[in-house]
């Protein structure tokens, strides 16, 4: 019997999380990013839990009093009762042009995924509200509607309608426009 079998299911999970990768082969087009497919988080993850000796169960009951599905993820040794529990919540997802039992399983993929990588550390880059790729870029077309402006009230109408993750970057050029507006 190996060594690698005798160890815990946590300490199988940190091995895993290290020797695990996985590449980001599907493709968003229409909000233009790239993601885990299930198909390649299983096909790097699968391996690795024979090789630990691991079996990993999902389940997804949905909570009428939480209004809201409840994953688990149970990762545990194939030869005992040692495990390992991961929870966690999510909403039903709703997709555009589809049917009930097409959200449920979408949600179902997307919960299942989620806890997966949590589960070994997966890390999803896109999902880091401190990349540079998830900032919201300040539009060119919102620079031009102010420098455009001719009077004060237009200033302030023009202000009104840009959305508040893009003021920031503009709020220099606004206080330039209104001082130079209001001589």
């Amino acid at each position: 019997m190996s060594e690698d079998i005798k160890l815990s299911v946590k300490e199988k999970i940190i091995k895993i999380s290290n020797e695990i990768r996985v590449g980001k082969d599907g493709k968003n087009s229409f909000q233009n990013y790239d993601y885990f497919k299930p198909d390649d988080i299983a096909k790097a993850l699968n391996p690795l839990l024979e090789k630990y000796n691991l079996i990993s169960h999902f389940n997804m009951p949905y909570s009428k009093e939480k209004g809201m599905y409840e994953g688990e993820l149970k990762i545990e040794n194939a030869s005992d009762d040692d495990a390992v529990i991961y929870n966690f919540d999510m909403p039903l997802t709703e997709l555009k042009g589809t049917g009930m039992a097409q959200n449920a399983g979408a949600t179902q993929t997307y919960c299942k995924r989620y806890m997966l990588m949590n589960a070994f550390n997966l890390a999803d880059n896109n999902s880091d509200p401190d990349n540079e790729k998830n900032k919201p870029a300040v539009s060119t077309d919102y620079a031009k509607k102010l420098k455009a402006v001719k009077t004060s009230d237009e200033l302030q109408k023009v202000w009104a309608s840009i959305p508040p993750a893009s003021k920031g970057e503009l709020f220099t050029l606004k206080e330039e426009l209104k001082t130079k507006l209001s001589k």
